[in-house]
């Protein structure tokens, strides 16, 4: 018998009681953050105002209130945390990154929040509806990020609420062990149950009983090997956002930046791999409706293509806000807003957008630009079968460098949820097709004689 097995735990009447003392402070504090955040707007120390919401938020958040949770993730996530509202925006606060990872962390622990874990049995409606909201934006959010990203809001779930206290780490066992909201992974499941079995005011009976019946499914060496990483745990260091120097804040921004700049930078990549990169925008511009000869001069005048971003980010701003009130018209204060947003100048992601629609539009380049974004989770979720059909629909409209890329990514493979397996037959394939339909174009040439001479 191990050490893990002889740990003893507390009664469920302990759990119990410990967890109906949290959750009602925690409401209050949700409610004290929002009126804290909202008097922000016109007061003179904003940003300290804007921190300590966000520090109250977090707080009443891991002690159990879902509002909290969604809040936050509306929050990075730039959303408007009360529509219909005369509220400051997130972007507005002046110290709020626009932090995909960060809100995703959020919204997956609202979304996986368990009411009856925390002793909630009748909950609000407004709770509900958190809950609600937070599991039908996870996979709106999960499209604009990279594996990789996604991957470090996970790790950041696991920091949040892996600060030593067993309920917690009970529930981070469960979200591991059901594949809900985290990765699943028996291993590490099985050390977070061991990890809340030691604790006091984790559920040690519920622990005691999953770690039976995953012990149960799993071979000898990967129980081994869960009893190590709970041996060797740390618990993360103790994070108040609100304590942060403003230093640290700053450095916390630039990380944000930075996954900006990993977008930005594969965006510019593309514009120097594929030649006529600006054309292709102005074409799908014109695809989709919002690009013509506004002065009827037969020209396409700079002017023009500035109106031409202007009209489709509006229709982005409309498009979002009809999906709670269709059909009726804007509000002045809405049409104000889609004003503030036509700048006339394409952002990152709203690139990412004009090309899926343009895409799925029938448009061949953008299909191309697309494809080759789905393939390298550029601005979406990573998907090799996607990515494979967007780029064979712009093949089929005899788009050479459609073709080569096709090709690359038989070549390499695409590692993703949905997989794409190499091939050279089809990489070839596509490269040969590519030569044919533009014999100028040397880096389907290249990559024909380097991966399709065979002795």
């Amino acid at each position: 018998m191990t050490a893990w097995r002889k740990i003893q735990g507390l009664g469920i009447a302990t759990i119990a009681s410990a967890l109906a003392l949290s959750v009602a402070p925690a409401a209050a504090d949700y409610e004290n953050a929002l009126a804290t955040y909202l008097s922000a707007k016109d007061s003179d120390v904003r940003a300290n105002a804007v921190i300590g919401a966000i520090d109250l938020w977090q707080k009443s958040a891991l002690a159990g209130d879902v509002r909290s949770a969604r809040i936050l993730g509306d929050l990075y996530s730039y959303q408007d945390l009360l529509p219909g509202t005369a509220d400051m925006l997130p972007e507005d606060t002046g110290v709020v990154p626009n932090d995909k990872v960060e809100a995703l962390a959020w919204y997956i622990i609202a979304a996986t929040h368990d009411f009856k874990d925390y002793q909630q049995f009748n909950p609000t409606p407004d709770a509900i509806a958190a809950k609600t909201v937070a599991q039908r934006r996870i996979p709106e959010l999960r499209m604009q990020m990279t594996d990789a990203a996604v991957a470090g809001a996970e790790a950041r779930v696991e920091q949040l609420l892996g600060g030593g206290s067993g309920f917690d780490l009970l529930r981070l066992g469960k979200m591991r062990a059901a594949g809900n909201g985290l990765a699943k992974d028996n291993i590490e499941a099985l050390k977070y149950l061991y990890l809340a079995r030691g604790r006091g005011r984790g559920a040690n009976l519920e622990a005691t009983r999953l770690i039976e019946n995953l012990e149960g499914l799993m071979v000898r060496s990967s129980v081994e090997a869960a009893e190590k990483r709970a041996e060797s745990w740390q618990p993360p260091l103790p994070e108040t956002y609100a304590a942060l120097t403003q230093s640290e804040r700053n450095d916390g921004q630039r990380l944000t930046a930075l996954q900006y700049q990993e977008l930005r930078d594969n965006l510019e990549e593309l514009n120097r791999q594929f030649k006529g990169n600006d054309e292709v925008i102005e074409k799908a511009l014109q695809a989709l409706g919002y690009y013509y000869d506004d002065d009827n001069d037969g020209k396409l005048e700079k002017n023009e293509k500035m109106n031409a971003i202007k009209r489709f980010q509006t229709s982005l701003f409309v498009d979002r806000r009809d999906s709670d009130r269709r059909g009726e018209p804007l509000s002045d204060e809405e049409r104000a807003m889609a004003k503030d947003i036509a700048t006339g100048t394409l952002t990152d992601l709203q690139t990412v957008e004009l090309m899926r629609q343009a895409a799925n539009r029938g448009h061949a380049p953008s299909q191309h630009i697309y494809g080759v974004m789905l393939g390298r989770g550029i601005g979406v979720r990573k998907n090799g079968q996607e990515a494979i059909e967007m780029l064979r629909a712009s093949a089929d409209q005899n788009y050479p460098l459609a073709h080569y890329s096709a090709g690359i990514f038989f070549v390499e493979g695409i590692t993703a949820e949905q997989p794409l397996r190499p091939s050279v037959r089809e990489a070839c394939y596509h490269f040969a097709t590519a030569v044919a339909l533009e014999p100028g174009y040397k880096p389907a040439s290249d990559a024909q004689k380097l991966y399709c001479t065979f002795d």
